[in-house]
């Protein structure tokens, strides 16, 4: 029995050793894994890192491009605003001028705009009050011979300036309706002087 006993020790030796060589193979096998895996999940943890660096980058570009859209908006606004203000300063200048500047603006505006044949002048009730006693003989006297005003004692509903009537033609030229058909030019000229 002596060699059974030797030949079942064999074989338990050599399972044994089968096994110890199984275990390692397969503790072999599973570190070969768990490094794999990790490798992964640090290029899965790179790539998300990446992917978030990226839109974190396109969503404070976007921030940035809207922040400097809206500054500009509200320079232009502000600029907007401030040839406004000073185009209303200048029209209410105009219309308070001392009485002499007035009416050398009038006259000078009469002969522009006056056309030829005859014609009515239209002022405002404050005008025709202050009107200098000589002013449609000295509008006449600068017209052409083929023209000729006659100043209305029916006020128009105007502020300052004057309407020239020739017949069914209507020629405004308050301030107010001059410095409005002339507002784009006069905002453009304001703002190569106030911001140039």
């Amino acid at each position: 029995m002596a060699g059974l006993d030797k030949i079942i020790e064999r074989i338990a030796q050599d399972s044994a050793a089968k096994c110890d060589g199984i275990i390692f193979d397969a503790q072999s096998e599973a570190s070969k894994i768990k490094d794999a895996a990790a490798q992964m999940a640090e290029n899965d943890k790179a790539a998300t890192i990446e992917a978030a660096n990226k839109e974190a980058k396109a969503l404070v570009d976007m921030a940035e491009s809207g922040a400097e859209l809206e500054g500009k908006k509200l320079l232009l606004a502000t600029r907007v605003e401030i040839i406004d203000k000073a185009i209303d300063v200048a029209s209410r200048k105009l219309g308070s001028m001392p009485d002499d500047e007035y009416f050398a603006a009038l006259y000078a505006l009469v002969k522009k705009y006056a056309q030829s044949g005859e014609g009515t002048m239209l002022l405002s009730e404050r005008d025709l009050g202050r009107l200098p006693k000589d002013f449609e003989k000295k509008i006449n006297a600068d017209l052409g011979a083929d023209s000729k005003l006659v100043v209305s004692k029916d006020p128009a509903n105007i502020s300052d300036g004057f309407i020239l009537v020739y017949g069914d033609i209507e020629i405004n030229c308050s301030f107010e309706a001059l410095i409005e058909d002339s507002r784009d030019a006069i905002k453009d000229e304001l703002n190569s002087i106030i911001f140039a």
